[in-house]
This record gives structure tokens, C-alpha cells and sequence, in this order.
């Protein structure tokens, strides 16, 4: 059974919505550059890390383990454990996956299982394991 570890160390960064201009009376939908330039960031660190352990196989099921830290605010009060707030967790997952996306794995619909975490650590960093089957 194949598995991948890496840390990531970039700020995590929740997936941006599509946006929409009108250019020359044509609607265009675009990436905004907040996103790409996170989703290249994590694509980049995962390359640097990952390279010697190789990629998974198309068709086969995969569980991701992910944990997303990120900084506690100095307002936050000292009772406060994790991020209960803004973004949401899910949108942290889906830029992952894009980054994951036809590197480590070639479709990231072979994700049948996730365990995700978002959690106050510092320095701020993405924790992530991949591996085959269903655990």
C-alpha cells in the first residue's frame, strides 16, 4: 500500500470563488489571482516534497489525512482552542485537491475518504498524508 507524506509550509488559503468580467460584451470566468497564486504555491512545495515518493494510479481509491494550521489571533481569547470561524474548512480541502490535482494524484474524484483538521499551530502549514484504499 503506497502512501505520501508532506508538510507544507505555506499559509493555508481557502478556495476563491469564480469571478466573472465582461469583456468586450462577453461574460469570462476567472481564477482570482489570491487563488492561483496559493494553489501554485502548494502545487510547488508538493513537487519539492513529494518527488521521490512517487504518484498514485488512476482508479484507485485514496484517503487523504489533512491538517491546516493556522496562526491564533492576538484577539482571540485565551479559552479558545480552534478556528471556529471563517473560512470554512471545506474550502481549504478544495484547494488542496486542485493543487493535488494531476501530480500526485491524476483525479482527485479517487479521494473516496477524508480526515481534514483545521487547528491553531504556528508556523502556519499544511500537514497531509495520501494513501491507497479505504481506512
Amino acid at each position: 500500500m503506497k502512501t505520501i507524506e508532506a508538510i507544507i509550509y505555506v499559509v493555508p488559503t481557502p478556495k476563491g470563488r469564480a469571478r466573472v468580467a465582461v469583456i468586450g460584451g462577453h461574460a469570462r470566468a476567472y481564477t482570482p489571482a489570491k487563488t492561483r497564486k496559493a494553489e501554485n504555491d502548494i502545487s510547488y512545495a508538493i513537487r519539492q516534497q513529494c518527488m521521490g515518493q512517487g504518484t498514485f494510479d488512476a482508479g484507485v481509491p485514496l484517503t487523504l489525512y489533512a491538517k491546516f494550521f493556522i496562526d491564533k489571533p492576538k484577539s482571540a481569547p485565551k479559552k479558545m482552542t480552534a478556528p471556529v470561524h471563517r473560512p470554512d474548512l471545506d474550502n481549504y480541502v478544495k484547494l488542496l485537491l486542485d493543487a493535488l490535482n494531476k501530480f500526485v494524484i491524476p483525479d482527485d474524484s479517487q479521494v473516496v475518504n477524508m480526515h481534514i483538521k483545521k487547528c491553531f499551530g504556528s508556523p502556519p502549514r499544511i500537514e497531509l498524508i495520501i494513501t491507497e484504499g479505504l481506512e
